[in-house]
């Protein structure tokens, strides 16, 4: 599913490798440590998609979303393990959007590139309105200033330095963790001191498939979207004194640790209240606690809540800014934003750019709510898709051994694309992300000829 090339393209491509192995990017501060690393994957794929998102995959599949999670959590493991393969087979070539380049050839690189930024810094964008919603009830100021604040905080924290990036990080990611192991410690408590109807809230509301056989297909895209995100842990362990070894190990555990969160939370709430109780848009996890009476729960979910979405902008940030910089370093992206800061070895302008252009994003919210913004935000599904796929495609291309592994994982995507086209909530998301992907692609195009017509000029 890579972008195809010619064979001007191809050659194109190879004369640049030959001449410039590894990508002309300047070092990157390596402040980073492997506890800030573990955290950071899984502090990027444990949010707001657990913690509210969960209500409509339970309310789409009922009890059968847990085979939901167990396909989507596959699919997470498999492409982990090809971020593992391709940084270890081609180390030296920067995060997966630029080896994805390197094993892909320019048109793919720039293209996934694009996709990456924009999937990111529109999640931003939303993030930053979440973030301001669950504020503005407590913060006597204007909603648009609250946001303004809260991209600025964001965006100083990612200017100091990248270990202020880390630390902060570790201690998001940290509450989340928390958050969840605190629920399953409640969870466990209570269904063994309180008389709850488990077998009732699990099967009596239509069985075990209420809405269907295949409802667990339909509820894939929305459990697979809340738990991207594991790939920023690749880009930070850039940053750290050992990125092959660090990569290694994260790609191995956060799956399987993330499968283990998840899974636990959502068996919990199955059990301890029935399935269609639940509302869309409000946290499952709220409505337990609530519902068994769990004292300061509102308040401390809210909190929670709060930490996942900061959280993500946090490293939102952090990736954007780095993969922007990495596109400017070898042109496909201003070069304006190539600029790094000699003291703190920090892209600033790419932070400065990515947290611009999340400002503009939350602002088409207000002002084209049911055109730009309805846009970006329908795109997010089929990127996310898409450059998962690159980057199981950039393996098998480098790497060939247990090319099973990458297959499996492009079966599993295509069926999420294909349960997405079955799926009418989430079809109209299908053709906005496929239309963007060829403008995208056509501009890839464009650019890709001009530099080969402008180095054959100079030749």
């Amino acid at each position: 599913m890579f972008v195809p090339e010619t064979s001007r393209h191809k050659a194109h491509r190879s004369e640049n490798l030959s001449s410039a192995p590894h990508a002309p990017v300047p070092a990157l501060a390596k402040s980073l440590r492997p506890r800030h690393i573990t955290m950071i994957s899984l502090g990027g794929v444990i949010g707001a998609g657990l913690f509210i998102g969960s209500s409509g995959a339970i309310l789409t599949a009922g009890p059968s979303v847990l085979i939901s999670y167990v396909l989507s959590g596959l699919i997470v493991f498999l492409v982990n393990i090809m971020l593992r393969d391709i940084a270890l087979h081609a180390p030296g070539h920067g995060s997966f959007v630029n080896q994805i380049h390197f094993a892909l050839g320019p048109l793919s690189g720039f293209v996934a590139g694009w996709v990456y930024w924009i999937v990111w810094v529109t999640t931003l964008g939303v993030e930053v309105i979440a973030s301001a919603s669950l504020l503005a009830p407590y913060v006597p100021l204007p909603y648009a200033l609250i946001e303004i604040l809260i991209l600025a905080v964001m965006t100083a924290i990612n200017l100091l330095s990248v270990k202020n990036y880390g630390e902060f990080e570790y201690w998001f990611a940290m509450i989340k963790v928390a958050a969840i192991c605190s629920f399953v410690v409640i969870g466990c408590l209570l269904l063994g001191n309180r008389p709850v109807p488990v077998a009732q809230n699990v099967f009596g509301h239509g069985g075990l498939m209420p809405m269907g056989v295949f409802a667990f297909l339909a509820a894939i895209p929305t459990v697979l979207f809340s738990m991207t995100g594991s790939e920023i842990a690749t880009i930070a362990a850039l940053e750290s004194d050992n990125p092959d070894r660090n990569i290694a190990r994260i790609t191995r555990t956060v799956a399987l640790r993330l499968l283990a969160f998840y899974l636990t939370s959502i068996v919990l709430i199955l059990c301890l209240i029935p399935w269609s109780d639940n509302i869309r848009g409000f946290s499952p996890f709220l409505m337990v606690l609530t519902r068994f009476h769990v004292p300061y729960a509102s308040m401390i979910m809210t909190g929670v809540i709060l930490s996942a979405t900061l959280s993500t902008l946090n490293s939102g940030l952090y990736a954007t800014s780095r993969v922007v910089y990495e596109m400017a370093c070898r042109g496909d992206a201003p070069r304006v934003l190539e600029a790094m800061s000699p003291q703190a070895h920090l892209p600033r302008r790419a932070v400065l750019a990515s947290s611009a252009v999340a400002l503009l994003i939350s602002a088409t919210a207000i002002f084209s709510p049911g055109v730009m913004f309805a846009f970006l935000v329908a795109t997010t599904g089929t990127f996310i898709m898409f450059y998962n796929v690159m980057i199981v495609c950039a393996r098998l291309r480098l790497y060939r051994l247990s090319a099973w592994k990458g297959w499996l994982a492009i079966t599993l995507l295509l069926g999420v694309l294909l349960s997405m086209l079955m799926t009418p909530e989430t079809r109209h998301e299908l053709a906005a992300g496929s239309i963007a992907l060829i403008l995208i692609t056509v501009g890839g195009w464009i650019k890709l000829h001009r530099s080969i017509h402008a180095s054959d000029g100079g030749a």
